[in-house]
Order: structure tokens, then C-alpha cells, then sequence
């Protein structure tokens, strides 16, 4: 159609954001002139910061707070007696990624996913934040620090939601972690938009 397009894949990282979400992006002009993709994304490029930069003033708020919303959102749900030995297993021997001994039996052999019960680097970026952020045998979703997943506040300010956003239901509905957990995993953090 007489575009001129250029195209290619950025990283929330390389942007200045503790997540290392990729998207694809496509730069098409109609007056023929060719934007180099690899330009715009040096352009763009700020240093990449770790997962304590957005979320290490939020590690006290856990379970800190009783009833409602604020509740909700600064905790975690009861993980199996099974999921609490594997993250305690992670934090016992000081690792970051559980052996396939310490695995679910069906995760122990020819699994694609290595990174699922995986602990989080503080000094890194956070990996893809998804809608399982709440279950660890679903990514790399232990908190760096703490022995419990990342809570709806962590995760959500990981994808870029301001602390003042409003997580709210449609009227009559009350909000619940299936909600957020949704809302939060399927963002992607508006350094990318």
C-alpha cells in the first residue's frame, strides 16, 4: 500500500523498566521514508534497572493491612504445603532456580519452562509478568527477598500501574484476586505503549 516499514522487537528492560517483557512494534510512513527500527530503539534505550527499583518500599506493606481492597491487594493467597517446601527449598540453599528433584514429578522431565518455581533476582529485572504471577509453578514468581510470591502491588507496579490506579469492578461487583490477577498479568507496562 506505498508504506515504507520498518520493524523489530523491544524490550521493557532496554527501555529503563524492571521487566524484560519484549513486544513486537512496526514503523510504517506513507511519504517513503524509512525510519531505521534499531535507531528508535537506541534512541529510547535508558539504563536497565532491577526489580528492586520498583517494588523494594513495598515490602513492608505485606499483609500489613486488614479488610478491603488494600488487603487484597498486599497479600498472597495460601500456597500447598508442597509449593511452600519447594520456595523454602530456594531460600535454604540460597538459589534461584528449583532442581528437577525438588520439581512436580511432571516437571521433572523434558519440561520446556525452566524458570517455573523460580525465585526472582533482586538486582535484575523481573521476567514477564503474567496472569499466574500468584502461582509459582507458573513462572519465575517468588519474591527476591521474601519466601511467598510477588503480591497484586508488586506485580502491578512491575507493569507499570501507578500506585494511584484504581482496580475497579463494574458497580455491584466486588473485587477479587481472580480480577486482578487478570487485569495486572495481561497489561503490558506503558513504557512500552
Amino acid at each position: 500500500n506505498g508504506y515504507t516499514v520498518s520493524q523489530g522487537v523491544m524490550s521493557a528492560n532496554k527501555l529503563g523498566w524492571p521487566q524484560t517483557r519484549k513486544r513486537f512494534f512496526m514503523i510504517a510512513r506513507l511519504d517513503g521514508v524509512l525510519i531505521d527500527f534499531e535507531d528508535v530503539v537506541a534512541t529510547l534505550q535508558m539504563p536497565v534497572q532491577p526489580i528492586s527499583w520498583a517494588i523494594s518500599d513495598l515490602i513492608d506493606l505485606f499483609g500489613s493491612e486488614q479488610g478491603g481492597v488494600a488487603e487484597l491487594f498486599n497479600s498472597v493467597p495460601q500456597l500447598s504445603s508442597d509449593n511452600q517446601r519447594r520456595i523454602k527449598w530456594l531460600f535454604d540453599n540460597n538459589e534461584y532456580d528449583l532442581p528437577n528433584h525438588e520439581r512436580p514429578k511432571c516437571h521433572q522431565n523434558g519440561h520446556t519452562y525452566p524458570a517455573t518455581y523460580g525465585r526472582m533476582s533482586w538486582d535484575k529485572p523481573a521476567p514477564t509478568i503474567t496472569t499466574g504471577f500468584l502461582t509459582p509453578g507458573r513462572g519465575r514468581f517468588i519474591h527476591p527477598l521474601k519466601p511467598r510470591v510477588l503480591t497484586p502491588h508488586e506485580a502491578a507496579r512491575v507493569q507499570g500501574f501507578p500506585d494511584w490506579f484504581d482496580f475497579c469492578t463494574p458497580i455491584g461487583k466486588s473485587l477479587s484476586r481472580t480480577n486482578l490477577t487478570k487485569w495486572i498479568g495481561d497489561a503490558v507496562p506503558s513504557v512500552l505503549g
